[in-house]
């Protein structure tokens, strides 16, 4: 599967911002992940990945 990684990492950050105070830690992880590491997590937030396919 070939990610959106750049619709990814933006939605992610998106929830972040929305979430404020709690998230506001993991932004700067979000930020800096690689491609890898970015999947990775939003496996663990449970985002369906299908959504950012290309």
């Amino acid at each position: 599967m070939i990610i959106d990684i750049d619709k990814l990492r933006k939605d992610m950050l998106d929830n972040c911002y929305a979430l404020f105070f709690s998230a506001l830690a993991e932004t700067p992880d979000i930020e800096r992940a690689s491609d890898e590491e970015l999947i990775e997590m939003a496996q663990k937030q449970g985002i369906d990945l299908r959504k950012y396919e290309i």
